[in-house]
């Protein structure tokens, strides 16, 4: 059993890593400013009260 790739996939397989590293951390919290705890433990859930780690409506940058 294969998988199909796509014609972007069959390019330089560096510049196929970094974009799908790339788009995995758009997928994520990183960088929203409600994805912070205060005392600097580990979070479970955001500010919002939202699941942390998956992006969600809810998502701002911290200005």
């Amino acid at each position: 059993m294969t998988a199909a790739l796509c014609r972007w996939e069959m390019l330089d397989p560096l510049k196929v890593l970094l974009s799908k590293e790339a788009a995995q951390l758009k997928r994520t919290c990183t960088g929203c400013c409600h994805a912070v705890s205060p005392f600097g433990e580990l979070v479970m859930r955001c500010l919002k009260g939202k699941p942390y780690g998956k992006k969600c409506a809810k998502y701002e940058v911290d200005r």
